[in-house]
């Protein structure tokens, strides 16, 4: 009867740590808003490391809560990948003018991660 007990209590500790782990990966998704400057059009995309849309590849590097004082921030670090060129850079989402990312057709914002 013991050897059932610690065989049930293992199983429950080990679905815990699975359920966690899931529900972990799902609220930290990153959260990008793309103007499609050629179309006039707007695309909410959300992904956890990897993405691809159209011709942008994206990759999650890091995403940062950012305290100093009374500023707060939240910042993603983002590898994006168009044809043969390659941007790596921190995306910002309440002081976006410090997104460094240029590019002809498309303007890109982070609105979460």
């Amino acid at each position: 009867m013991q050897f059932l007990w610690k065989k049930l209590l293992i199983i429950l500790f080990l679905s815990n740590i699975f359920f966690s782990i899931l529900l972990a990966n799902e609220t930290n998704t990153t959260k990008l808003l793309i103007l499609d400057k050629s179309s006039s059009s707007k695309y909410e995309l959300e992904f956890l490391d990897k993405f691809q849309f159209r011709n942008l590849s994206f990759e999650l590097v890091s995403c940062k809560n950012i305290e100093f004082d009374k500023y707060l921030d939240l910042a993603a670090l983002l590898k994006i990948k168009q044809n043969d060129s390659i941007f790596i850079g921190w995306f910002f989402k309440y002081t976006d003018e410090l997104n460094l990312y240029s590019n002809k057709i498309y303007e890109i914002s982070l609105t979460n991660c």
